[in-house]
C-alpha cells in the first residue's frame, strides 16, 4: 500500500498517513492564498462602494450646476 492510498476501514482508526514537509508547505500556502483572497475581496467591495458614492455625488453636482438651456428665439429674422 502506497502512502497516497487510503487504508481499509479496519486500520483507519490506527493508520494516519505521514505528513511530509511538502504537504505542510502546500497547506500553509493554500491558507495564505485564501486569506489574501478574502482580504482582497473585502477591500474591493469597500472601494467599489466608495466609488459608487463618489460617482453619485458627482452626478448630483453636475445636474445641479448645469446651466438651463436657452430657448430658441421665436422671432423671425428677415
Amino acid at each position: 500500500m502506497t502512502r497516497k492510498d487510503k487504508p481499509s476501514p479496519l486500520f483507519g482508526q490506527f493508520f494516519k498517513p505521514t505528513e511530509t514537509l511538502q504537504d505542510r508547505t502546500t497547506a500553509a500556502a493554500k491558507l495564505i492564498i485564501d486569506e489574501d483572497r478574502t482580504r482582497r475581496d473585502e477591500l474591493s467591495a469597500k472601494l467599489k462602494e466608495a466609488r459608487l458614492k463618489r460617482d453619485e455625488k458627482r452626478a448630483a453636482e453636475a445636474a445641479a450646476a448645469a446651466a438651463p438651456k436657452k430657448r430658441a428665439s421665436r422671432k423671425k429674422s428677415g
